[in-house]
């Protein structure tokens, strides 16, 4: 759906669920100190962020996409605690941002790199080449979206670079 009737329909459909929910959870007496205590704090006191989402429609109602994104980050940095040297460790986060970004723009990574590999040694001087080999480019989405196509597209037969 578009963002715009997302929004409706969460509206219409969640927000009398969330409704309910609240007025339950007013009815709720827990002891003291207890675990449902806590967590009907908890619930009452992120009220307004826990359905911010309906705000929104762009907005996801959890976080899971990003914490699966952060995970190859937070094995990166595990790994670079070997790197033996600064430049070592700037190549492998360089390397880090590029694949997330493609994965990020739903390429196929392994295409992506092979493409960007391909073209960039005659073209890193040129702005309007590089831009062309950014994941959000027409020209990547295009060579870069489907299967792997390394037997056609080779050194000695590439399409021309767009620019």
């Amino acid at each position: 759906m578009e963002p715009e009737q997302r929004k409706e329909k969460r509206l219409a459909e969640e927000a009398p669920v969330w409704e309910k929910f609240w007025a339950w959870l007013g009815t709720l007496e827990p002891l003291g100190g207890s675990k449902l205590e806590k967590a009907v704090n908890y619930a009452w006191n992120h009220k307004e962020t826990l359905c911010s989402y309906m705000l929104d429609g762009r907005c996801e109602l959890s976080n899971n996409a990003a914490e699966r994104r952060a995970k190859s980050y937070a094995i990166g940095r595990k790994n670079s605690l070997f790197h033996t040297s600064v430049p070592g460790a700037e190549a492998s986060a360089l390397v880090y941002s590029i694949i997330e970004t493609a994965k990020a723009n739903k390429l196929n990574v392994f295409q992506y790199l092979y493409m960007v590999l391909l073209y960039m040694p005659e073209h890193k001087g040129d702005p309007a080449a590089v831009e062309t080999l950014l994941p959000w480019s027409e020209f990547i989405k295009e060579h870069c979206m489907g299967l792997i196509d390394v037997e056609t597209i080779t050194p000695e037969n590439k399409p021309p670079l767009p620019t």
